[in-house]
This record gives structure tokens, C-alpha cells and sequence, in this order.
């Protein structure tokens, strides 16, 4: 590893540590009281106006994070369809949308920061690619992660770089609501001009989902395949005790 990489993982290692008094209740105590609310406005309005579609496409935008990974494209769709849909106004999706998307995001920042405490994550930190990307992502780190919440491309990466090198977490989460807006607004646009009934929303939204299990399952079929390369000379019980986790 050379001086800068080394440089970069100390800086690294010094946000990360800046994060360590972050607990989980903190976080999650009160999103289960917003969804505690959110199901109250569902349950009280569910047959008297749009304000249950509204709490219910909030809760399940705020949901679909990292380790829940919902589609969000149809239900996008169908917040700003006005024919099967909401027919809610464009901006007013995207920003819930986005917003939603946000405090999403901010389960995967929790969980992540609490997991980089232990010696699996330390390891994949420490690694010759981990730091070439870090250093990738560390020139422009809003920049990126705004840019790949907006494009059609596999963004849990960022994100987890993001996370993994102690990002600032208000940064986080408003680099992902500024790239997911614009996404959202075109998806909605479109809903509302071509009055996208089911058979759109399910289509496009299936499709989506299929590209999203073909990018995601091969690599989790790998990751639970068993056994696992061992380098010649290598005692094969020392390379599984490696990926225990400390105490």
C-alpha cells in the first residue's frame, strides 16, 4: 500500500471513528414511531381519501434500503398514475419519493457504521481494491453518490463506500434525495402523461425487478457457494476461522 492509500485509510479510519458513539436505537426508535404515525393516518383515512395512499407510499419508500431491498419503480409509478394509480402531481412523488428514499438510506448508514466494527469489514477495508475505490470515491464523494442515485446503475456499492469511509451522514443522506429526485420526477412525468393503468405499472415494474435479481442474485450465489479458494500452502481451517467475527 502506498503513502497516500495509507494516508486515505487513516483519514478513513479517523471519520469512522468519529461514528462509533452512533447507536442503532437511535436511529431506529424513532423511525418505528413514524411508522407507528404513517399506519395510524393509513388506518384512519384508508376509505375517506388519498391521504392512506400517501402515508403508505411513504412508508414503503422509507422501507426499501440495503438490507430490505423493495422495488420502488412501481410504486412510483403508481403514486402519479391517475388512472389505477394516486394520480398524485409529479413533485409532489418525486419529493416524497426522494425523501422517502433518504431516511431508507439512512438504515443502510447504521447498520453498516455498527458492522465495520468488526474484523470481516476491517479486513475487506484494508484491502488493494477496497483503497483504489476509496480514493476513486473520496475525490468528489457528493458528487458520486448523487450521481449514482440518479443513473440506472447498481448504486449499493457507493453507497456502502460511502458509509464504510465515515462519510458525513447528513451529506449521505441528501446526496441520495438530490440524485433520486430528478429519477423520480421522469418516472412520475411519465406515469401521468401516458396514464399509466396496471398492466404499464406491473410490466415496467417487473422489469425492473428481474434486472435488479439478475444483477444481485449471481453475486449472492457466489458469495454462498460452499467452500472457498484456498492458496496453496494454506491450511484450509485457518482460511475459515479468518472470517469469524471478534467477540
Amino acid at each position: 500500500m502506498d503513502e497516500s492509500s495509507e494516508n486515505g485509510a487513516a483519514g478513513a479510519d479517523q471519520r469512522l471513528e468519529a461514528q462509533r458513539p452512533l447507536r442503532l436505537r437511535d436511529w431506529f426508535v424513532p423511525f418505528g414511531l413514524l411508522l407507528a404515525v404513517l399506519g395510524g393516518v393509513w388506518y384512519a383515512y384508508r376509505d375517506v381519501s388519498r391521504a392512506a395512499g400517501i402515508a403508505g407510499f411513504f412508508a414503503y419508500m422509507s422501507g426499501a434500503c440495503t438490507f430490505l431491498p423493495l422495488p420502488t419503480t412501481w410504486i412510483i409509478l403508481w403514486a402519479a398514475s391517475p388512472t389505477d394509480g394516486l394520480g398524485l402531481p409529479p413533485i409532489l412523488v418525486a419529493t416524497l419519493g426522494a425523501v422517502g428514499t433518504g431516511v431508507a438510506n439512512m438504515h443502510d448508514y447504521y447498520l453498516v457504521t455498527f458492522l465495520n466494527r468488526f474484523r470481516p469489514a476491517k479486513r475487506i477495508r484494508s484491502g488493494r481494491l477496497y483503497r483504489r475505490m476509496a480514493g476513486w470515491f473520496n475525490r468528489a464523494p457528493f458528487v458520486t453518490l448523487a450521481a449514482a442515485s440518479l443513473l440506472p446503475i447498481p448504486v449499493d456499492f457507493v453507497r456502502l463506500l460511502a458509509i464504510s469511509e465515515g462519510y458525513s451522514r447528513w451529506k449521505f443522506a441528501l446526496g441520495s434525495v438530490v440524485g433520486r429526485w430528478p429519477r423520480y420526477l421522469l418516472l412520475a412525468l411519465l406515469a401521468k402523461e401516458f396514464s399509466m393503468g396496471w398492466e404499464w405499472i406491473v410490466g415496467i415494474g417487473g422489469a425492473a425487478a428481474v434486472l435488479g435479481l439478475a444483477r444481485g442474485v449471481p453475486a449472492a450465489l457466489r458469495k454462498l457457494a460452499p467452500g472457498r479458494a484456498v492458496a496453496p500452502g494454506q491450511d484450509p481451517a485457518a482460511g475459515a476461522a479468518e472470517g469469524k467475527v471478534e467477540p
